[in-house]
């Protein structure tokens, strides 16, 4: 599924406002996902002139057996875990990070309009926190992270695709210099340690899943080269179809090894799979319900990744 494709090709698809079949047979999210050797001796003789060395021959007495690798594989992704675990591969990308200089402690969003902090997590940091006493952990990691929830991303913008965010035609020359993409300029002004890939919902019905797949990758290749960890995340919505995108998304998870919050699974327990068909256009954008669910399992997905990178001796 590798499409080289040039970015002017699918422009027109990025540009589109924050906008937009029936699913699988899956099973439904638990209920806590909606909220919240020798030696040789010589021989004497009258004539000794050299000594014979015995050549050492190491056999095993054990054959290696290879690591299973037991992830669920990308065509099963409906049944991923809502709240991913940490790989080796994501602490050893962790580790190099501080290496390079990322800041711990901090997260960034690449998305549309539905990743701007009033609708993505920015309520964690308002006197609104609907985290309670029964989440301590969720709390700590809230206080651990609190400037970042209200980051405002510079790739972040209404209509944001994936070759949005990778062009520099869309870069914010206010904050970032015209010749950066957005993505570019968020990655070097806050050097964040986690970063959250919240795309597809503005890729068009018809247009190339492949190219999708490419942009992506992209994506997840320049957040690795400077030291944060990516987080992808899978939609609700299914305007492809035949839920294209994220197959696409399960199997760049898979490839690269990185974390991937199933929100799809969420919203399958909610009504209209949360998703607000009096809207236009229609299922594609949230109920509150929706961003509710959305938020906690980020929250927790932000948790468990956070976690699972620092408590690794």
């Amino acid at each position: 599924m590798k499409l080289a494709i040039a970015f002017p090709v699918f422009l027109v698809v990025l540009l589109a406002a924050c906008t937009p079949a029936a699913p699988a047979v899956i099973p439904a999210a638990p209920a806590s996902t909606l909220m919240p050797t020798s030696t040789a001796f010589p021989i004497p003789t009258d004539t000794l002139t050299k000594t014979a060395t015995p050549t050492l021959v190491y056999t095993p007495t054990t054959t290696p057996t290879p690591t299973l690798d037991t992830r669920p594989l990308p065509y099963n992704w409906s049944s991923w875990p809502v709240v991913p675990s940490v790989s080796a591969r994501a602490v050893e990308i962790y580790r190099t990070g501080l290496r390079l200089g990322v800041t711990p402690n901090t997260f960034s969003v690449i998305g549309d309009c539905q990743s701007k902090p009033d609708v993505f997590m920015g309520i964690y940091a308002t006197d609104r926190n609907p985290i309670g006493k029964n989440f301590p952990d969720l709390l700590e990691t809230i206080n651990v992270f609190r400037e970042s929830f209200l980051h405002d991303s510079v790739a972040v913008k209404d209509g944001f695709g994936p070759a949005s965010v990778l062009s520099p035609l869309q870069t914010d020359t206010s904050r970032c210099d015209a010749t950066e993409s957005p993505l570019t300029c968020e990655l070097r002004l806050y050097k964040p340690m986690i970063v959250f890939i919240n795309l597809g919902t503005n890729w068009r019905a018809d247009a190339s899943v492949d190219a999708y797949e490419t942009y992506l990758r992209k994506i997840v290749d320049q957040i690795i080269a400077s030291g944060a960890v990516p987080i992808l995340t899978n939609k609700a919505d299914n305007v492809e179809g035949n839920h294209g995108i994220n197959l696409v998304t399960a199997q760049v998870a898979y490839d690269y090894d990185i974390p991937l919050m199933n929100f799809w699974l969420v919203s399958d327990s909610l009504p209209d799979h949360g998703l607000d068909f009096n809207r236009t256009p229609p299922s594609v954008y949230l109920t509150p319900a929706g961003w509710d669910a959305r938020n906690f399992n980020a929250l927790r997905t932000l948790d468990s990744v956070w976690r699972g990178l620092t408590s690794t001796p």
